[in-house]
């Protein structure tokens, strides 16, 4: 909307465009400085790595190559990369851009009031103050998205799935990315060998993602359906 309304230059003013491309780029350079040195040509390294990065970030659910192979440190970035998804009012899952940036704000005031209690310290998005309720509210959201992840994540090594599976499976279903990591639901895995219980573990987990877990965990209180 904000291209439509103004072109790429309006798009690109919008703080949340900027860290996220930022951050986009950087997993980008890194995983393919990573697997250049692992041996890949870097062509193909630039190609695998920014197609990939791209599909983990945003949620689109492809992969062009069995990431899971390229070692333990690619696999822990990409993990840390489903769980950004896009920017505000995208359709993709994820904590969002946006909140991550009010939550380094909000930690950036914190610092700023340990270090100097009597100062006064505003918190600032996008040039507008933030208030302690949108504070409150994001990091309310945060520690419960965590919460539910390590729950989902427990669930399904309780069914025996292996660490990476159960791991990358949770953050992959809460944040609704498509692929996990390892031999069974990674790029050239399938969820198909996985237990029904499993299953089903991981569709309310892709239900409290794309629903943003208020939502749903409103509606599981039964005083809701009281009113």
């Amino acid at each position: 909307l904000a291209m439509v309304r103004g072109g790429w230059r309006a798009l690109l003013q919008d703080p949340q465009v900027r860290w996220f491309l930022a951050l986009l780029l950087l997993v980008v350079l890194v995983l393919i400085w990573h697997l250049n040195n692992a041996g890949m040509t870097l062509a193909t390294a630039i190609r695998q790595a920014s197609f990939n990065a791209v599909s983990i970030m945003t949620g689109t659910g492809y992969g062009s190559a069995n990431f899971s192979a390229w070692g333990g440190f690619a696999s822990t970035l990409l993990l840390i990369a489903m769980f950004v998804g896009g920017c505000g009012g995208s359709t993709t899952c994820g904590i969002k851009m946006f909140r991550l940036q009010v939550l380094a704000t909000t930690a950036r005031v914190q610092i700023g009031r340990l270090l100097s209690p009597h100062a006064v310290i505003l918190a600032y998005y996008n040039r507008r103050p933030v208030s302690n309720e949108v504070m409150d509210s994001v990091m309310g959201f945060f520690y419960l998205y965590i919460i539910c992840f390590v729950l989902l994540a427990i669930m399904l090594g309780a069914l025996g799935l292996d660490f990476i599976t159960a791991l990358s499976g949770a953050a992959t279903s809460i944040s609704n990315v498509g692929p996990g990591l390892g031999n069974l639901i990674g790029a050239e895995g399938n969820f198909a060998t996985l237990p029904d219980a499993a299953k089903w573990i991981m569709a309310f987990g892709m239900l409290l993602g794309r629903l943003e877990l208020f939502t749903v965990l409103v509606m599981l209180n039964p005083g809701f359906w009281r009113r």
